[in-house]
């Protein structure tokens, strides 16, 4: 007999807000949660001021600076144009980056509710390998979800008339992505291999799809996704913590 009952679809859904509301209401964890939003501004202006400072030498060096006033004119204008690229490049870059780079911040998350659940503290590792293991988990999850989203968008283009089946599908995939991204942070804390992390995820995938349809509905907002990061993770650890003890074999009796 298992120790809670199974997560079903809506808990799943729910567990995004039960995360917001955990940390809205915990503010020693303020900290931690705020680490994301303070290296995405860094990285962000780090990789804009290069963009400003090095993509005009390079397109000049490239190119040369024009002899003729027209040839001035559009190679400045190719400027303009390189630095802005440049610029846009550094926010989805930064973005990006600033979810791995935080991990151990994200981690510590997962171990503060942990402890708060009553779960046995998780051995520490070094900080190198929590940025691994969150960029690992990024790797993972995009290598099997972009090629997917790529060809459901593909097949939109060829027939328009199947986007009203496709569209359902696409966000289907997204939700499974960020599901998988956010729930690795307990799995991995927990040190369970990449396979066996699968394989759990797979067995509650009616509750993971809800976790990540929530999600995934909130990214259709520009960056409430990433806003709603630390909260993701929080309910990720509260609900691998239900699953946990659905899957706990019961104890033996006393004798």
């Amino acid at each position: 007999m298992s120790t809670t009952e199974k997560p079903g679809f809506f808990r799943g859904l729910r567990a995004l807000f039960g995360g917001l509301g955990w940390l809205m209401t915990t503010p020693s964890a303020w900290p931690l949660a705020m680490v994301p939003f303070v290296i995405a501004p860094v990285l962000i202006g780090g990789l804009g001021y290069g963009a400003y400072a090095y993509v005009p030498g390079l397109i000049e060096d490239w190119l040369g600076s024009g002899d003729a006033w027209y040839a001035s004119l559009g190679i400045g204008a190719l400027k303009v144009v390189g630095v802005l690229l440049g610029w846009i490049l550094s926010v989805v870059l930064g973005l990006g980056l600033a979810q791995p780079i935080s991990g151990p911040a994200l981690e510590g998350l997962v171990r503060k509710k942990e402890l708060e659940l009553g779960a046995p503290p998780r051995p520490k590792t070094s900080l190198p390998s929590e940025i691994w293991r969150s960029l690992q988990s990024l790797l993972v999850g995009y290598a099997f979800g972009l090629p997917a989203l790529a060809l459901l968008f593909l097949l939109s283009l060829v027939v328009p008339a199947a986007s009203v089946v496709l569209f359902p599908l696409k966000l289907l995939v997204a939700a499974t992505i960020v599901a998988w991204d956010l729930c690795d942070y307990p799995l991995s804390v927990r040190g369970i291999p990449v396979a066996e992390r699968v394989r759990t995820l797979r067995r509650h995938k009616g509750t993971v799809i809800g976790f990540g349809l929530g999600l995934a509905l909130a990214g259709l907002i520009p960056l409430m996704l990433f806003l709603l990061l630390p909260a993701g993770v929080v309910g990720a650890t509260r609900l691998l913590h239900e699953i946990e003890l659905y899957e706990r074999p019961p104890l033996p009796p006393a004798v």
